[in-house]
């Protein structure tokens, strides 16, 4: 469970850090993306670590 927390955390500051330097500054929307984005991956991770 550790793993998925950390993959969950490094998933949401790669997207959140591209955003940041797409953008050049933060808006409340790309953190909401980066997030959403962070949690969905994080899902599909934990269920292929459940299953093998």
């Amino acid at each position: 469970m550790v793993q998925v927390i950390v993959f969950i955390f490094t998933i949401f500051i790669g997207w959140f850090m591209f955003d940041l330097v797409k953008h050049k500054k933060i808006i409340k929307e790309n953190v909401l993306t980066a997030l959403i984005s962070a949690v969905v991956a994080g899902a599909a991770y934990y269920v292929l670590f459940v299953l093998f």
